[in-house]
């Protein structure tokens, strides 16, 4: 990483999209070569296409889906809708500084790079090598999470149509493999297809959040009362009504999780320093904007939120209050979640791929002239992608073992994002903006030490707070200490008791009467 003062000098003039003379090279090449870098990859994903990688991997409506019943017991409707605005606002806030850093250095080292170009000379490896571990290991335990959910939907669907099948952990990593087997060798073959694909998912996934919203809403009986709603506190954590708020908040962050995933394509974007930082913005918005009414749909519609608190899948509860139990339509959702949810995991393939490929680029990992290859003919990070395949292949071998032991690291991928988000930011911070950061697009002018500011301490709260119990007394035994961890679990609870709960609702259903 070097030429930084021509690097500076391009980025001044990097203020809209501009085309150049294809005799020479881009502006986007020469900020690259500015920054120590030469581009390899294709300039294949358009704006929106990085706009939907960036919203198939966030996908906060359905994220939302798996974790709503964490606030749900911790307060209510109130925690449900109240607590996901506050995180979306708080996860905007953090965006922008991150994005205002993607405008400035824009390279698909994303958090780490950050932190070496705003660090001093003496500090910037040590502050790299760091952040980069941070969030490379977070990408790939956040791949693992994404392919183990498949999986796990997977065995509910078959349970579904076969009642007396009992799912087991080792066929659950069988699936799990197979789904990461197709998913790397889509990501690496057939790359060219991959921002088509990606846009795709978009329309998936918004299709159905449209069907979802309309099928609680026209289907459902007479209607919870705003005051349940919007009002009435229902806290059964144990823990005081502040406090198990604030724990609620922390699970709603969940669905906007993984807004730094456009950062790791910025080189397959045309002018990334201007496109980047409005996409990752828009991924929350786009998240907030769909999260909301879906909310305000699951609350109105629920007949008994407390038979969907203690349920063993509570979306399904949703919609069996709503419509009334029918074995097809659960069959469609779970195939449409099984569909959504397939798309984040090729997304979280592709975005950990490209970042291991960076971080080997700059000399972060061991062996790291392999991984930092491109292969010469479909010009994408064969071996990175290839090694985070191995990676989360070995480390779900102790699912087979032990689910509370899988699922008490992984949940270290969620501080360990938030806390590659603040250290780049926390950087800047204590430098001095002004001195630090070149000419950009994106600026955040007067209110960049506030955003900087509130990151840090954000993030440094809930680094703290992440490690809190949902539900008092603790028990040691099932690590419930661990807020991360214990939203993991009741994931992966939900989904080994969908077998009985589908087959609870199939004597309730119309079509087996």
């Amino acid at each position: 990483m070097k030429d930084t003062e021509t690097a500076l000098k391009i980025m001044s003039q990097q203020q809209e999209p501009k085309h150049s003379d294809t005799n020479e090279l881009s502006s986007d090449e020469l900020l690259l070569r500015a920054q120590g870098h030469q581009g390899e990859l294709p300039r294949q994903f358009s704006s929106f296409a990085a706009l939907s990688l960036a919203f198939v991997i966030t996908n906060s409506w359905l994220g939302y889906c798996a974790v709503f019943v964490t606030p749900l017991v911790a307060g209510g409707g109130p925690s449900v809708f109240w607590g996901v605005i506050i995180a979306a606002i708080a996860c905007l806030i953090i965006t922008a500084g991150l994005a205002e850093l993607a405008s400035a250095y824009p390279s698909s080292g994303g958090q780490y790079h950050f932190a070496f170009m705003v660090s001093s000379t003496g500090t910037r490896a040590f502050a790299a090598f760091i952040t980069g571990w941070l969030s490379t290991l977070a990408w790939c335990l956040t791949t693992t999470s994404a392919a183990i959910y498949c999986a796990e939907v997977a065995q509910a669907l078959a349970s579904l149509f076969h009642p007396d099948y009992t799912p087991l952990q080792w066929q659950t990593y069988l699936i799990y493999l197979l789904l990461l087997i197709l998913a790397g060798a889509f990501v690496c073959y057939a790359p060219k297809l991959l921002p088509t694909l990606e846009k795709g998912f978009f329309w998936c996934s918004l299709l159905a959040f449209l069907v979802s919203i309309i099928t609680m809403l026209a289907a459902s009986g007479p209607k919870q009362s705003a005051q349940v709603v919007f009002v009435k506190y229902s806290n059964q954590t144990g823990w005081s009504d502040g406090m198990s708020f604030v724990l609620a908040v922390g699970a709603c962050m969940y669905a906007f999780l993984g807004t730094d995933s456009v950062t790791h394509i910025s080189e397959e974007v045309p002018t990334p320093g201007y496109h980047i930082p409005r996409i990752m913005c828009w991924t929350v918005l786009i998240g907030l904007g769909t999260t909301v009414p879906f909310v305000l749909a699951l609350l109105f519609s629920s007949q008994d939120l407390d038979a969907i608190a203690s349920s063993g899948l509570p979306i399904l509860e949703v919609f069996y209050q709503a419509t009334g139990y029918h074995k097809s339509a659960c069959a469609v959702f779970a195939f449409w979640i099984l569909l959504n949810f397939s798309g984040v995991l090729m997304s979280c393939l592709a975005t950990s791929g490209r970042l291991t490929w960076a971080f080997s680029r700059d000399n972060g990992l061991p062996f790291s002239n392999i991984f930092a290859k491109v292969h010469p003919t479909l010009k994408t990070p064969i071996n990175a992608t290839f090694i985070c395949v191995v990676f989360c292949t070995l480390y779900g071998l102790i699912f087979i073992g032990s689910t509370t032991a899988f699922n008490s690291i992984i949940s270290m991928a969620i501080l360990a994002l938030n806390l590659s988000y603040a250290a780049p930011q926390a950087i800047l911070l204590f430098r001095g903006r002004e001195s630090v950061l070149p000419m950009r697009s994106f600026r955040l002018g007067r209110l960049g030490i506030l955003v900087n500011a509130f990151t840090c301490l954000w993030c440094a709260f809930y680094a703290v707070i992440f490690c809190f119990p949902v539900f008092l007394p603790t028990e040691v035994g099932s690590m419930n200490y661990d807020i991360t961890l214990e939203g993991l679990e009741t994931i992966q609870e939900q989904l080994h008791q969908l077998q009985q709960t589908t087959i609870a609702y199939s004597e309730k259903s119309p079509e087996s009467a």
